[in-house]
């Protein structure tokens, strides 16, 4: 049986991209992307070929397996489905042991940009979906001798789908990591978001000049920038040009929050020297409140 059932919740497809993979019979399969990364193991004796085990390892985590033997289990419950899939073998039941002893030895860096290349394959050839920068920590991997190793992740905000992801050394950080994979995408003109740390005016030049816009956000990692823009949105006597506003309320389990957004160009001149791709700034500020308990939260 599975170690366990999830269940797992996949946001629907857009329709431009269904009709899209429908329509396209020239695109790569999963199978024919994993063809890519390279086998460490020897020739000799092999039972299963690279492409056809890393296949059956995104169809069973897809499904209610979260474990190596579960993913074993999978296989030998779906014989059927994969002979008809990879053609009539000997052997069709790659066991849980199987994946232990080979996992660790593959190129993680290969099978990621094999993900990409097919992920992005699928895409509509006029894709302008959002897309966020995320770095996040590798949940579950921290041990007594090293730290969780980091990823950045290139993700849509609408089909919350992966188009990129890689790891970040512990000698370096997201910035020159995203800086150097932004042109590698393909160059459409979209808009990509990101939080605090990648917000520094060489990158939203390098996002620039890949055809793109950038939506960053201010934090105390830019001190000068962060004021500046805290005294133009707070300060009365201090507005350089008007702006607009707009609030929206929500209630849920006795909370109440209230989000309130100022958006504003009057600044765009005054930055325009240390940040000259500056088109407008945003303020946003979320008040809520629980019984008799109340967070103001810049």
């Amino acid at each position: 049986m599975y170690s366990t059932a999830l269940p797992l919740l996949f946001p629907e497809m857009l329709d431009e991209q269904s009709a899209f993979l429908r329509a396209d019979g020239s695109l790569l399969s999963l199978y024919e992307a994993f063809a890519a990364v390279p086998d460490p193991r020897s020739r000799h004796g092999q039972r299963y070929d690279l492409p056809s085990l890393l296949t059956c390892l995104v169809a069973a985590l897809r499904g209610p397996c979260n474990s190596l033997e579960a993913v074993g289990q999978w296989c030998r419950d779906h014989q059927l489905l994969l002979r008809r899939l990879f053609g009539p073998r000997d052997f069709s039941t790659p066991t849980g042991s199987l994946y232990r002893r080979l996992l660790p030895r593959l190129s993680g860096g290969h099978i990621e940009l094999a993900l990409a290349a097919w992920v992005n394959a699928t895409r509509p050839p006029s894709d302008e979906e959002a897309v966020a920068l995320d770095g996040k920590a590798v949940r579950g991997a921290a041990q007594a001798s090293h730290k969780a190793p980091q990823r950045l992740s290139f993700c849509t905000h609408t089909s919350q789908e992966t188009l990129l992801q890689v790891r970040v050394s512990e000698k370096t950080n997201e910035i020159p990591i995203a800086k150097a994979l932004l042109p590698c995408e393909p160059r459409r003109p979209r808009v990509y978001t990101a939080d605090a740390r990648p917000t520094h005016a060489d990158f939203m030049e390098v996002v620039h000049t890949c055809s793109g816009a950038s939506m960053l956000t201010v934090k105390g990692n830019q001190p000068t920038l962060y004021a500046d823009l805290d005294t133009s949105f707070s300060d009365p006597d201090t507005v350089i040009a008007p702006s607009e506003q707009d609030v929206t309320v929500d209630r849920h389990r006795g909370r109440t929050e209230t989000r309130t957004i100022q958006v504003s160009c009057g600044m765009n001149d005054y930055l325009a020297s240390r940040w000259p791709l500056v088109r407008e700034a945003r303020s946003l500020e979320a008040d809520r409140d629980r019984a008799q308990n109340r967070q103001d939260d810049p």
